[in-house]
């Protein structure tokens, strides 16, 4: 998958007339796709292409449904520029976050428009796997229930909190969700027919896709994204590509040990980073019992100033700070953006985080960039949007000509 929507292939890059049709094709429709409706004025200056390409290239994207073309605003003297738009209802994708409490679901058009989102919690355990199955094809149906007749599923995506390998989705462990080798993927499929390609994916590296594409990060070719929930996950993205690692489980940085013989982590090691500052620890810390509270309530506390909370989540933010000086040591990213729990807590644990980052990191912490998520809880549904989008945006043309049952690569290179 090509994660950036960066400078489109140029007629020197492709060999053969189909090739460059398709380059062009695809350039174009990932302008509108990632940057929203523009003139074709615009068009011609973003691409290069003369007038006269653009105007062929958006006629063939018309025809294929993907955009469509109206009038522009008079402004000044001649004949206004057409704006040419995404349809966000000829195609769209079904995306799902499953994390320990509940199960987030959107179904997303062409441009990235959530055109439903719905979150449900599990009904019985989340250990329990085939009823977060039920529940994912449950959520499926209903939405695909709600979309335009006529407009094409690319596919349903999951993100899951724990090693994913791939290209087959197998989860080979999520200690959040009490999975061990589960064939998530394969019982997706099942559970909905297989009338539509079914990808898995880890929560860190869809966040990372997330930010690097349509949130905090974007812009930035080397980023790092860490997401804290029950455990903490982690993406990085290097020059513009994820990073994988051999078997696509690149980005675990929740096991990274920060203190040796610390609490136990959920993965059984002693002293990971997931023990000190995932969500359980920051209940710990602010004198609450993790048995008997959840992060919302932290939240709250520190919300209406509540002293001793906000004393406890400073104290973990220094763990946070120090992990993010190993792997900003580690990976050198221009920005680190912070998700989930983290991320809604980082303002009150700033000073502290902030103190250990700098100390750890001397002169370098200059060059990476703190920030908060600008997606939020939404950014593992964005972050699985792409993916699915991935097939069309390359090739928009044969996608929709001739599509297969084939399973989509999963956050492949380009």
């Amino acid at each position: 998958m090509r994660l950036g929507a960066g400078p489109p292939v140029r007629r020197a890059d492709a060999a053969a007339q189909d090739d460059v049709r398709r380059a062009n094709l695809s350039a174009v429709l990932r302008l509108l796709h990632f940057h929203g409706p523009a003139t074709r004025s615009d068009l011609v200056a973003s691409t290069g292409f003369n007038r006269s390409t653009v105007g062929s290239l958006t006629s063939e994207l018309v025809k294929l449904g993907l955009v469509r073309e109206r009038p522009g605003v008079v402004s000044g003297k001649g004949r206004p520029s057409n704006v040419v738009e995404p349809v966000s209802t000829s195609v769209h994708v079904l995306a799902f976050d499953v994390t320990p409490s509940s199960v987030g679901a959107a179904r997303v058009g062409l441009g990235g428009y959530m055109l439903q989102v719905r979150r449900r919690l599990h009904s019985t355990s989340p250990h329990d796997v085939p009823a977060v199955v039920d529940l994912i094809a449950t959520l499926a149906r209903e939405m695909q229930a709600k979309s335009v007749p006529g407009s094409v599923c690319l596919g349903l995506v999951v993100s899951v909190p724990g090693s994913v390998r791939q290209p087959d989705g197998m989860v080979r462990r999520s200690p959040p969700l009490g999975w061990h080798e589960v064939p998530f993927a394969e019982m997706l499929g099942e559970a909905v027919g297989h009338e539509y390609p079914v990808a898995v994916g880890n929560d860190g590296d869809l966040g990372v896709v997330a930010e690097y594409l349509r949130g905090a990060a974007r812009g930035k070719q080397d980023v790092l994204y860490v997401r804290g929930e029950v455990g903490v996950g982690g993406g990085v993205v290097v020059d513009g590509e994820l990073l994988k690692g051999a078997g696509g489980y690149a980005g675990e940085v929740g096991h990274i040990v920060v203190k040796p013989g610390g609490r136990v982590c959920s993965c059984g090691a002693r002293g990971c980073w997931e023990a000190e500052v995932g969500d359980a620890a920051i209940i710990r810390a602010v004198g609450r019992d993790p048995r008997e509270s959840d992060i919302e309530d932290v939240l709250n506390d520190v919300a209406v100033g509540n002293r001793r909370s906000i004393a406890g989540v400073r104290k973990t933010g220094e763990w946070v700070g120090l992990g993010l000086a190993s792997l900003v040591n580690l990976f050198n990213p221009h920005v680190v953006v912070l998700g989930g729990s983290l991320g809604a807590l980082y303002p009150t644990m700033e000073p502290t985080l902030a103190a250990s980052y700098s100390r750890a990191l001397g002169p370098i912490r200059e060059q990476a960039l703190l920030v908060r998520s600008d997606l939020g809880s939404d950014a593992q549904l964005v972050g699985a949007a792409e993916v699915a989008f991935a097939d069309v945006l390359e090739d928009p043309a044969g996608t929709l000509g001739g599509r297969s049952d084939q399973e989509p690569e999963l956050l492949s290179g380009t």
